[in-house]
């Protein structure tokens, strides 16, 4: 069974949600109601753990429910993994929708760097060092998808944006021409602190072979993945995979019943 259509299907429901939201709350349905930076549904409050640590290190100020909020959110990525990032993270979608677009006109990037998870943990050091010395909220400016989905309210609410959606232009710009995926494969902080929150339990791809499932090292895995990592390397792969399961179609796609890529616990 393909993944594709089902991880589809959710990040069009996210795209939707992220619209459908703001215009019920404008008709007084209240039930739901907040961002990618903090979404409420119903008693039940979900918070972007990056955007809950903030006030700790910015303003030096413990907000326990805050923090409370960020649990269930990172519950998931310590079962599920970066499933966020690949599944519901607009900036994901718009990533991928420009990559296929560059794929298509045949666009050459300026660099194509592979993955170094210090690059991305440096960065979010940096980031978090940098709130703690300016007291500035900086997670609140750096946080991709809370940025798409709190712009896409207000230009809802009064048909105007802010300035802080020029760094999803950046960010789609810099992807088409200069380096493949840069945001989410080397600087997102949001995704970097998501690929910590793990153990040796949580989900990820896996490549295990036995009698029956055997790897032909046609290397269509390593193709499909629009982060460069290479799923037959294994472990290795880890933090940076955020399992959307393309490896795995692709996979299933030439070895059929023997496939050796999976999901596992």
């Amino acid at each position: 069974m393909k993944i594709a259509p089902f991880r589809r299907g959710v990040q069009l429901l996210s795209l939707a949600a992220m619209v459908a939201v703001p215009l019920l709350n404008r008709r007084g349905f209240s039930a739901v109601n907040g961002s990618f930076y903090s979404l409420t549904v119903g008693p039940v409050t979900f918070t972007d753990p990056l955007i809950a640590i903030q006030p700790l290190l910015a303003a030096l100020k413990f907000d326990l429910s805050l923090l409370g909020s960020a649990l269930i959110p990172a519950g998931i990525a310590l079962v599920l993994g970066r499933v966020f990032c690949s599944w519901f993270c607009p900036q994901n979608t718009l990533s991928e929708l420009g990559d296929a677009i560059a794929t298509r006109l045949d666009l050459k990037r300026l660099a194509t760097p592979p993955p170094k998870p210090l690059v991305r943990y440096a960065v979010l050091a940096f980031m978090l060092a940098a709130m703690v010395l300016t007291g500035f909220p900086l997670a609140t400016l750096l946080s991709a998808p809370g940025i798409i989905s709190a712009q896409t309210a207000r230009l809802l609410y009064e048909s105007s944006v802010g300035l802080e959606l020029a760094l999803i232009g950046l960010i789609l710009l810099a992807e088409l021409f200069v380096v493949r995926r840069v945001w989410c494969n080397h600087l997102c902080p949001v995704g970097t602190l998501l690929g910590l929150l793990r153990w040796k339990r949580t989900m990820r791809v896996v490549m295990a072979e036995d009698a029956v499932h055997t790897c032909i090292h046609c290397r269509e895995c390593a193709k499909a993945c629009q982060l460069g990592l290479n799923p037959m390397a294994g472990g290795l792969i880890i933090p940076q995979c955020h399992n959307c399961g393309a490896c795995i179609d692709a996979c299933e796609k030439m070895t059929a019943a023997r496939k050796p890529l999976s999901f596992r616990f």
